[in-house]
């Protein structure tokens, strides 16, 4: 399994798979210069394109992106799908999912998060640790929800939004896309394509 980025999110996702007894062999791809050849001196860093080729090339294709920025997120997803590699849904053993939600392609679901019933997630989001996602709720590709957000479902959520940290988004609403929800704020209206609030 690869992981893409040796920043937080890329190792946030190293933990979940280390407490879920993930026991394949786990690595990361990361052009940044300054990152270590080992992360904790155990975890190989791949840092070239060609490295990338080499590794798709033993076998295991597997991999997520872990970056934070959903639009950075979406473009190194895509390069490392034209280099070979197929991506992977990280869902923590420690999340609450209802049991009937259609599979998810690609995602992050880390502990703590809840997610209701008929509650449907695009390729890409990143779903951060005590969330609660309501019933009825779409979520769009690339989307973030920060650590102890909470929405009450239904509510319609468009690409690449950004939900901060403890922010709260009330029932019955549609967010636009490309929508930036500040630390802690409550939604209690509709938000505008690439409006902050």
């Amino acid at each position: 399994m690869l992981i893409i980025g040796t920043g937080g999110l890329g190792k946030e996702i190293l933990g979940i798979l280390i407490e879920d007894g993930f026991s394949d062999e786990i690595c990361f791809f990361d052009e940044n210069p300054n990152a270590p050849d080992l992360l904790y001196y155990k975890f190989k860093v791949f840092k070239t394109p060609e490295d990338l080729k080499q590794y798709f090339a033993k076998g295991d294709k597997r991999f997520i992106t872990g970056i934070g920025n959903p639009r950075i997120r979406e473009k190194l997803t895509s390069r490392i799908q034209d280099a070979g590699g197929e991506l992977y849904s990280v869902i923590s053993k420690k999340s609450s999912i209802f049991f009937l939600n259609e599979k998810y392609n690609g995602i992050i679901i880390q502990p703590g998060v809840g997610i209701s019933h008929n509650v449907k997630i695009g390729t890409g989001a990143a779903i951060h640790i005590n969330s609660t996602i309501g019933h009825s709720t779409t979520l769009g590709k690339y989307v973030n929800v920060g650590p102890n957000a909470t929405i009450i479902g239904p509510v319609e959520i468009g690409d690449y939004s950004y939900i901060s940290a403890q922010a709260v988004i009330l029932s019955h609403l549609k967010i636009g896309k490309n929508v930036v929800v500040t630390t802690g704020k409550i939604i209690d209206r509709d938000l505008n394509d690439f409006e902050t609030c």
